[in-house]
């Protein structure tokens, strides 16, 4: 799903003129994100679904809105980056998987480039987690930086249910266990906890033993 140069104009008129960032709580840093509730949320006109915005610093501001008709599964999500000290703007727009429920930012490997984490949350049940990372140099281009599946074996006991937070800088993923054939999921045997490290523009994992 591309966008042409005429869509995204319209798009960011929608965004900038049409209803207020003001309306919406922004994110100061990691360590205090908040997911998206109903009482922080706006109603969006269609084709949008949920808009968050997310300060990195006075002056430099991210919206990361999505949007689709048709399907309340699948759709497309925009990272809009404001820097109005340097009257800078550029934008990314990619496919989404599932609902966005939380957007945060990072600098997981201290390089001094934030990283915009988008979370959404798909699957039959809405709980398998998915996750979007962009990394934004100084002059506002974007990398996308891959995160990492579970493993094979992971995969047979996963039903979702992940809680993500960050503590002391690093990024934590907890989920239940459920053996292969709980299609259910009524009874956790166990509990992951992972832990996400980023250098060099990819990502590894620190497994944790179970408290």
């Amino acid at each position: 799903m591309k966008l042409t140069a005429a869509s995204l104009a319209s798009i960011k008129f929608l965004v900038f003129t049409l209803f207020p960032l003001a309306m919406v709580s922004s994110c100061n840093s990691a360590d205090e994100k908040k997911e998206l509730k109903p009482e922080t949320r706006v109603v969006l006109p269609e084709p949008f679904r949920a808009h968050k915005v997310v300060e990195v610093r006075p002056g430099l501001t991210f919206d990361i809105l999505s949007w689709g008709r048709g399907s309340q599964e699948s759709g497309a999500f925009l990272i809009l980056r404001s820097d109005s000290s340097a009257i800078e703007y550029r934008s990314v727009s990619a496919e989404l998987e599932g609902k966005i429920t939380d957007a945060w930012n990072m600098d997981l490997d201290s390089d001094g480039n934030p990283e915009i984490f988008v979370q959404a949350m798909a699957g039959s049940t809405n709980d398998n987690l998915m996750m979007y990372v962009y990394e934004f140099s100084d002059n506002g281009s974007a990398r996308e930086i891959r995160f990492p599946d579970l493993t094979s074996a992971t995969k047979k006991q996963y039903k979702g249910k992940d809680s993500v937070y960050v503590k002391e800088g690093s990024l934590f993923r907890e989920f239940p266990l459920f053996e292969s054939g709980d299609t259910s999921a009524a009874k956790a045997v166990g509990k992951k906890k992972l832990e996400y490290l980023l250098r060099g523009n990819s990502f590894s994992i620190k497994e944790h033993k179970e408290d």
